[in-house]
């Protein structure tokens, strides 16, 4: 009868154990679902932006624009919040919605060097993003090899991304000039570098910034401020590119 007893003790017991578990488990589960998708933007002044003189906003804000009309929950990451002057001010992504301005943008740098300070800058606690959109290569148009300089840092920032997230979609924009040879050097190693690293598990995807654009300043057609940087039009124009690609992984 005690045999009896304890046999029913340790079922009972097993059977509060198994339902804790399943419980934390769903918790857990819903807690991944219902946290908004977090977003890191890596790049050079493209990315950063926040020259004070002019509506230098980059493509983050008509990006997280698009997102919110989309009733996407999103959170975009990163260890900066400035732009190139710190009085740069952002407006409204809507009415009474703050912009997010988290982001991993460095104002002049090279990939390497861009690169290097983001992996530099990571924390422990730092949360892995769902999906990295990384524009680089501006400021090394003219520092070749282009495969030691853009396409190496590129890989290996890759491979690091995924030890903080082993499915990351990784976005490669495309440099968006039409009238550069460093930039049609650099191309064909970005969509080489993407079919190397596609993965089901995680996506390298390029975006074809270039595609549709006019940097001609002084056009009323013209996408820059200055042959490079995006004004208004041309940060909009990056924005819904970026959306585009990345909408397939977006949770429903």
């Amino acid at each position: 009868m005690k045999t009896k007893a304890t046999y029913l003790l340790l079922i009972a017991m097993c059977t509060t154990l198994l339902s804790t578990s399943l419980s934390g488990s769903a918790a857990k589960q819903d807690q991944k679902q219902n946290a908004p998708y977090k977003i890191m933007c890596v790049g050079d002044s493209i990315t950063q932006g926040g020259q004070k003189s002019r509506e230098e906003y980059t493509y983050r804000l008509p990006l997280q624009k698009l997102l919110h009309e989309a009733k996407i929950s999103f959170d975009f990451t990163g260890s900066r919040k400035a732009g190139l002057d710190s009085r740069a001010v952002w407006p409204d992504i809507a009415e009474g919605v703050p912009f997010d301005p988290d982001h991993e943008g460095y104002y002049g740098f090279k990939t390497r060097d861009a690169v290097n300070k983001v992996m530099a800058a990571w924390k422990k606690d730092s949360p892995a993003p769902d999906a990295v959109l990384i524009h680089l290569g501006t400021n090394d148009q003219g520092n070749t090899p282009h495969d030691e300089t853009v396409q190496k840092p590129l890989r290996e920032f890759i491979v690091f991304l995924r030890t903080k997230n082993p499915n990351v979609v990784v976005l490669l924009g495309h440099l968006n000039f039409n009238h550069s040879k460093g930039a049609n050097s650099i191309r064909p190693l970005v969509e080489e570098l993407s079919k190397e690293m596609n993965t089901k598990e995680s996506p390298v995807i390029t975006v074809h910034h270039y595609k549709g654009w006019f940097e001609m300043p002084g056009q009323p057609q013209s996408d820059t401020f200055d042959w490079a940087h995006p004004n208004p039009q041309g940060q909009m124009k990056m924005a819904k590119a970026w959306l585009e690609a990345l909408t397939p992984y977006l949770p429903k």
